[in-house]
């Protein structure tokens, strides 16, 4: 299930920068229904909704359909609550591209306000879809 444009959108396109080799800015919206479950009256974003994320960002940024091959290291550092963090950075950290077609990725999502504040930390291995 793709979550681009619904569970959350794109509002920026980070260029390159200093330990980065792209980002997106993005927001959560807060409405949807995956919120009702995932806690109500207290919404948390997923987990696997933020790995997914990755998976779909480095599609836009490459310029192809990417799929998730392996994850090799998550780190949650703090909780991602769409009503009080709702505008978001995922930044690319580094890209390696394998002799066997796969894209390895890193990459943080952190706070628009606060880029030091760090929610999450990934380590992504995709595959073209």
């Amino acid at each position: 299930m793709r979550l681009i444009g619904d569970f959350y959108s794109v509002t920026s396109s980070l260029p390159p920068a200093e330990g980065s080799v792209y980002g997106f800015g993005i927001k959560l919206n807060a409405d949807h229904f995956i919120y009702k479950a995932h806690f109500p009256g207290h919404p948390v974003t997923p987990g696997v909704c933020l790995i997914q994320m990755v998976s779909e960002l480095a599609s836009e940024a490459e310029g192809m359909r990417l799929g998730i091959a392996s994850v090799k290291n998550v780190k949650f550092t703090d909780m991602v609550s769409p009503i009080d963090d709702s505008e978001l950075m995922m930044i690319f950290t580094s890209r390696t591209y394998a002799d066997d077609g796969t894209i390895k990725v890193q990459a943080q999502l952190v706070a628009a306000a606060d880029p030091a504040r760090v929610f999450s930390k990934f380590s992504v291995t995709l595959r073209k879809s």
